[in-house]
């Protein structure tokens, strides 16, 4: 909750766009990371078949009860199939791609965090211990663990694609193809596994720069819509709304000024349906106290974003502590 209150801008194409809360900037990354929580849980369910009972392809002659042994070990059903049971190698192909969709979430984690600490942009400040300094230019404050984030992306991303084609054309029933999936799937466990707890401590130690997000906020004309939407309001169509807007943009370029010190002469030279309480509009706070829809930046939004995030990410992750400890229990029969 601590940048609910805090104002940047926001971008698309990496161009300024509308001004934002700088703490649904943040959720973002959590609403993402969320899904990828979801999928590990829809993963357990989907997997948890026996392959047990199946025996090289065609099954057992012996007198042994599947549906037993796969209740006993804590599956929730057995293989239809047993040749397909031999061979299947989706539930690996389901893990890695669903590593590498976290890799990649995290890598655009990285990736803003590296943009933001630089001196152009100056947002964030990072920690000492999850950045490094130069051996050449003691000035120097890289961030390592960011940049890492990012390249350990395309390590997961090619463990899925690797997998992915050893598995493409493969005859059904075993072949001795299929003992490749273990180092891959190794590999992008124990990457990932390094790579959470230094991400997470940058982080949660990281220190941005109210000031020069609020100051960059209105750049470029990140106000613009506001025009377009004061417009609407007064029952004039979007299309016209918008190249009014626009207009109002070139004046202000013209007269190397801010929309908010656009006279009335200018305004009504626009569309004129404008009037000089649209001014009062052309405020950061006030856009953002705007959006006020559930998935909006307005604060009072985000602060319900980021509270049903806590709870559905305290549910989730209850749900899989206990499967897992389910898992083990079965370890003891």
């Amino acid at each position: 909750m601590e940048y609910v209150d805090a104002i940047a801008p926001g971008f698309t194409h990496l161009q300024h766009a509308q001004p934002i809360s700088f703490g649904h900037e943040l959720a973002k990354h959590a609403v993402s990371l969320e899904r990828d929580l979801s999928r590990i849980s829809d993963w357990m369910v989907r997997t948890s078949t026996s392959p047990l009972g199946s025996g090289a392809l065609s099954g057992s002659s012996l007198p042994i009860s599947p549906e037993i042994t796969a209740k006993r070990l804590g599956f929730n059903s057995v293989a239809q199939n047993s040749i397909d049971a031999v061979s299947d190698r989706d539930y690996v192909a389901e893990a890695l791609f669903i590593i590498a969709m976290i890799g990649l979430h995290l890598s655009r984690i990285g990736e803003e965090w590296s943009i933001w600490s630089t001196t152009e942009f100056g947002w964030a400040q990072l920690d000492d211990a999850y950045s490094t300094g130069s051996s050449i230019m003691p000035q120097k404050k890289n961030p390592d663990v960011a940049e890492l984030a990012r390249g350990k992306a395309g390590r997961f991303i090619g463990n899925l694609t690797g997998l992915l084609t050893v598995l493409k054309g493969l005859p059904f029933a075993y072949n001795r193809d299929l003992q490749e999936d273990k180092e891959m799937l190794f590999d992008s466990v124990e990457n990932l596994l390094l790579l959470l707890p230094p991400l997470s401590g940058m982080i949660a130690t990281t220190n941005f720069n109210r000031e020069k997000m609020r100051t960059a906020a209105p750049l470029g004309f990140t106000l613009a819509t506001e025009i377009a939407d004061y417009l609407v309001r007064k029952g004039v169509t979007f299309a016209e709304a918008h190249d009014a807007a626009g207009q109002c943009v070139k004046i202000a370029e013209s007269r190397n000024c801010e929309l908010h010190e656009l006279t009335a002469t200018d305004l009504k030279s626009a569309h004129l349906e404008l009037a000089n309480d649209v001014l009062k509009l052309l405020n950061v706070e006030v856009a953002i106290a705007a959006r006020t829809t559930s998935n909006g930046t307005a604060p009072k939004s985000v602060v319900l974003q980021i509270a049903k995030l806590r709870s559905n990410a305290i549910l989730t992750t209850k749900w899989v502590d206990a499967e897992i400890q389910k898992f083990i229990g079965t370890m003891t029969l």
